[in-house]
């Protein structure tokens, strides 16, 4: 590399901008396209998929969110102590080293046994509260959830327990994931059949849920769910603004999040260079380079993302070999006159264009809703208007 301008150090060299604004207008869009009296719960899973699990939970409690989907315990004790007070789901049933947090920190539980169940209903008879559950029937993904011929004496168990709460019954469907309109369809049936065990016996919680964000656009898929009766929904990715599968969801629902960083140097790979540890290939010409403090370590899609694109001054600047652990190279032979501290698109809108996590999924074979699982170096920026910056973490 030859002839480096390298440009004044900030503090800042790589953030993304968390649109709280977008994020309670995707939800009341949402709740619009659903069935009267509908609850909605957020699942924020995985840091709110990189979005940051504190201030979106605070910010959704705000919108009012009927309560709050995560993976285990210790996102649910994160959230709490964020400041988080709405319901929340612990969908990972709880370790025997677990089971006094639900209680403790005012969790809802998943059983998927009746073992489970009654270990839990000591736990929180010890703990002298009322632990709320949700009880997970297995309708053939994955092995999760509770055998359906199991179901009944499973929930008979848990209403049993004057320390539980019969809350809720639950599936997941892997079907609505796939390109079929009725992927999920035979999955829901069977949860209509053991809603209809559970109705029958007398122990029908409140809260019915199957559907997810991909589910949410598919007619028949939510025509069933209103027929089994179905009182809730789960969405994660949608919220966010992120589009699982191709056609979900035709709602005009906004990207929450963009991933921007700061040109710290331009350079040039003269003829014969190479751009990677991997030196697949040499520069056949003298090629003009960015240099973006933005790595694999930063964004985990970037090590599938050679031959992408990221945008500087409103154009497209293809990504040139492999990023480094901490900094990627792109081509600025088409964009004069680039700059030390211009700022670089890696996901969202500038001038006519615009990178989604979408594009990135489709190009590095990820889930869209794992594209924005960003580094701790990527600093979070939140906005809860157009024109206000909130605050950064």
């Amino acid at each position: 590399m030859t002839g480096t301008r390298t440009g004044r150090r900030g503090s800042t060299t790589a953030w993304a901008d968390i649109d709280l604004h977008a994020l309670g207008r995707n939800l009341e869009r949402l709740r619009r396209g659903l069935p009267p009296g509908q609850a909605v719960f957020g699942v924020v899973k995985a840091d709110a998929y990189g979005h940051g699990a504190g201030p979106v939970g605070r910010a959704l409690q705000r919108f009012g969110i009927d309560g709050l989907v995560v993976a285990d315990m210790g996102e649910g004790i994160t959230l709490r102590r964020a400041g988080v007070a709405a319901p929340i789901l612990v969908i990972d049933p709880p370790l025997p080293s677990q089971l006094r947090l639900p209680a403790l920190h005012r969790l809802g539980a998943t059983v998927t046994s009746a073992a489970e169940a009654r270990a839990l209903a000591i736990a929180a008879n010890r703990a002298g509260r009322t632990v709320d559950v949700h009880v997970r029937v297995n309708t053939g993904f994955a092995g999760f959830g509770a055998p359906r011929a199991d179901l009944t004496d499973l929930l008979a168990a848990v209403a049993a327990a004057p320390a539980l709460r019969l809350e809720g019954l639950y599936t997941h469907l892997s079907g609505a994931y796939g390109p079929y309109e009725d992927g999920g369809l035979v999955e829901l049936d069977r949860f209509g059949e053991a809603v209809d065990a559970a109705r029958a016996a007398g122990l029908l919680p409140p809260l019915v849920h199957a559907l997810s964000s991909p589910a949410l656009g598919r007619p028949l898929l939510t025509g069933a769910a209103a027929r089994i009766g179905c009182t809730a929904v789960r969405c994660g990715a949608a919220l966010f603004g992120i589009r699982m599968a191709d056609g979900d969801l035709p709602l005009p629902l906004a990207p929450v999040m963009s991933v921007k960083a700061r040109v710290s140097c331009v350079t040039a790979l003269e003829p014969g260079d190479v751009a990677d540890y991997a030196a697949a290939g040499a520069a056949p010409r003298r090629t003009p380079v960015a240099v973006l403090p933005f790595g694999f370590a930063d964004g985990h899609h970037l090590h599938r993302l050679a031959g992408g694109t990221l945008l500087i001054r409103g154009r497209p600047a293809p990504v040139l070999g492999r990023a480094f652990m901490s900094s990627l190279l792109a081509d600025v032979t088409d964009i004069p006159d680039v700059q030390p501290g211009d700022e670089a698109v890696l996901i969202g809108r500038q001038g006519d264009h615009r990178i989604t996590a979408e594009d990135i999924a489709a190009r590095s074979g990820l889930r869209p809703s794992a594209v924005p699982l960003l580094g701790p170096r990527v600093v979070r920026r939140y906005r809860s208007s157009p024109a206000r910056e909130d605050q950064t973490e």
